[in-house]
């Protein structure tokens, strides 16, 4: 009997261990941009928008992943723009890419245009889209996948 008390210990034990540890995704609310923002006030960084149905989008992250690693400093928001129904997914594929210890946020619902137009009212949508903010938060835009080069561009132009 001592024997099943401790297992049944241990498998609570294990399972707090594992929700504990799961990867955080906030919900991008009407809000959330304007919190986004205040949270890294003074700060520049890079606003990454994805969707788990992207493939662009997936093949994005490897690069930014390596971006990730050799730049550890720079500030790196992902948003998707999938709702709360995808956010296992999500999960999935940001542990996949290596990408659990950059903030990650998901759409409140599933790819609202009320929340893409909370970020910019000049995007309609297209993915990958990506902006790079300087320390004043004057920003760039861009959609599609983005080369090496124009990577790098935008960082030191942003002074990232």
């Amino acid at each position: 009997m001592k024997f099943i008390k401790i297992t049944c210990l241990l498998w609570v034990f294990s399972i707090s261990i594992v929700t504990a540890q799961q990867l955080e995704i906030k919900l991008f609310q009407a809000d959330a941009y304007q919190k986004i923002l205040n949270a890294h006030k003074d700060q520049s960084f890079m606003l990454v928008i994805w969707s788990v149905t992207c493939s662009a989008c997936l093949s994005e992250m490897a690069f930014i992943h390596k971006i990730h690693q050799q730049r550890p400093e720079l500030n790196i928001v992902m948003l998707s723009v999938d709702g709360p129904e995808y956010f296992a997914d999500m999960r999935a594929i940001i542990e996949q890419k290596e990408l659990s210890d950059v903030e990650q946020w998901g759409f409140a619902e599933d790819n609202s245009p009320a929340l893409r137009y909370s970020i910019d009212s000049r995007w309609y949508g297209e993915l990958p889209r990506t902006y790079f903010f300087d320390q004043a938060h004057q920003r760039k835009g861009f959609s599609g996948v983005l080369t090496a080069e124009q990577y790098q561009l935008q960082l030191e132009k942003k002074h990232i």
